[in-house]
């Protein structure tokens, strides 16, 4: 019992030197601040900041730092020799010092020198200098934050500075990759019409989809569709595609409409996003736009609408005998049975239709001027008069009245499958003649001859 406790004595003995020893060895490395030693170290500073001569300054600066040695401050010793080169405006002498300052300072003190030589870099008047303080202001800010925030911050400090410097601040932005900071000036570039354009090519620079967006929307706001276009192909923008198409369709422009929701099908279908391509040819159906819908449904590989749709658009212009050959093809022997029942009917149907389309072709167009002292839209007058003159011709009015009757009697004669009769009515309610002068769901005469005016037969 003895014998241990000699030994647990030894033992606690041995413990206690060595923690003296280690808490010896930590205050060794505290600064000693010596009042007199750190007066005497600013003193030198004070006195080199001074001196014109570069020796006798160094040897200062030096005698300076073996006081803060003494007093185990060199990371503060070099921090202090750092800001008094840094207030004398000597940022490369301070930045050389401040490296010595400590890994846990360098990014505060990089900071501040970058800053410093950004605010010289926009004080000078000369390009080269510029350059040189900028160049030197990212290096130190890129050491304090990385290089994407040091551009971004000079473009800041660029952007500040007004409209003018506005290029500069973008080629900062454009190298931080800081798309908000391009927005923001396009957006401030968008609010005038002399900017507009170099809006819609700053937008752009994102390389993002709202980017190209907003360059398209820019344009599409103006009524200039099809610059707007530009920007929204560039972008693969499908809600500014189908914005165009609806406009196209207000304009009446059904087959440009349809050009521009297939490239949207395609797009939509290559991004392995069919969804929305169902729901336009849901939409093409219901506007008995068979041709797009025949292409859409052709897009999904659904073969069955695909043919059902091209047979209805060969309809359209009653065009039955290859509208039999698709039905044959899809085993509808409903629908070949009624056209082989019907041919008679169907023949004389589409030879009056080419004569409705005659009278049509032989109509006066109308083109649209802008007049000059409104500045509005207005149908040409000689085109007006020429269509009025047309149209009040007494042998136009019986030769499509009387052609409109036609139509009505071949088409109640006909009999059997109602959809081809429902396919007949639609093909031919294409035509305001017949809307007029026919009840539109059985096509019987409505409006007798007598009573026929010049404004019913006009197409």
């Amino acid at each position: 019992m003895k014998k241990l406790l000699i030994i647990l004595s030894i033992f606690v003995f041995g413990l206690s030197m060595d923690m003296q020893a280690q808490k010896s060895k930590k205050t060794t490395n505290e600064p000693i601040v010596d009042e007199k030693k750190m007066a005497k170290a600013n003193k030198l500073i004070e006195q080199a900041m001074a001196e014109e001569n570069t020796q006798k300054k160094n040897d200062k600066i030096r005698d300076a730092n073996e006081l803060f040695k003494d007093m185990k401050m060199i990371k503060e010793g070099a921090i202090i020799i750092g800001d008094a080169y840094y207030n004398a405006g000597d940022l490369q002498t301070a930045s050389r010092w401040y490296a010595k300052g400590g890994k846990e300072n360098k990014k505060d003190l990089s900071k501040k020198v970058g800053e410093a030589y950004l605010e010289d870099a926009f004080k000078s008047k000369d390009t080269k200098e510029e350059q040189k303080n900028m160049t030197k202001a990212f290096q130190s800010l890129s050491k304090s934050v990385g290089p994407v925030e040091a551009n971004r911050l000079i473009g800041n400090e660029y952007f500040d500075m007004g409209k003018d410097f506005y290029p500069k601040a973008l080629e900062y932005y454009l190298k931080a990759g800081y798309n908000e900071g391009i927005v923001m000036i396009a957006d401030l570039y968008s609010t005038k019409a002399e900017t507009r354009a170099l809006a819609a090519q700053t937008y752009i620079l994102t390389k993002e989809k709202k980017g190209y967006k907003k360059a398209g929307d820019l344009y599409f706001n103006q009524g200039d569709y099809l610059k707007a276009m530009e920007f929204y192909a560039q972008g693969g923008v499908m809600e500014g595609y189908a914005k165009y198409a609806a406009e196209l369709k207000k304009a009446g422009k059904i087959e440009q409409m349809n050009i521009v929701y297939n490239v949207i099908a395609d797009t939509l279908i290559a991004k392995g996003t069919p969804d929305d391509v169902y729901s336009y040819a849901l939409a093409a159906e219901k506007e008995n736009n068979y041709a797009l819908a025949s292409d859409l449904y052709k897009k999904l590989n659904d073969k069955d609408l695909h043919l059902k749709y091209k047979a209805y658009l060969l309809m359209l212009s009653l065009n039955y005998l290859d509208a039999k050959k698709v039905w044959e093809e899809m085993g509808k022997t409903e629908l070949t049975d009624a056209v082989d029942m019907n041919i008679k009917e169907l023949t004389n149907l589409q030879q009056n239709r080419m004569m409705l389309e005659e009278f049509k072709r032989n109509s006066p167009k109308l083109t649209v001027k802008e007049d000059p002292n409104s500045g509005k839209l207005e149908y040409d007058q000689r085109d007006l008069k020429l269509r009025e003159q047309y149209y009040n011709n007494p042998v136009i009015v019986k030769g499509i009245s009387e052609t409109v009757y036609k139509i009505s009697v071949d088409y109640v004669k006909m009999k059997g499958n109602g959809e081809l009769k429902d396919l007949v009515k639609t093909a031919f309610l294409n035509y305001a003649p017949i809307k007029n002068l026919l009840d539109n769901f059985t096509l019987a005469k409505k409006v007798t001859q007598t009573n026929v005016t010049p404004s019913l037969v006009t197409f």
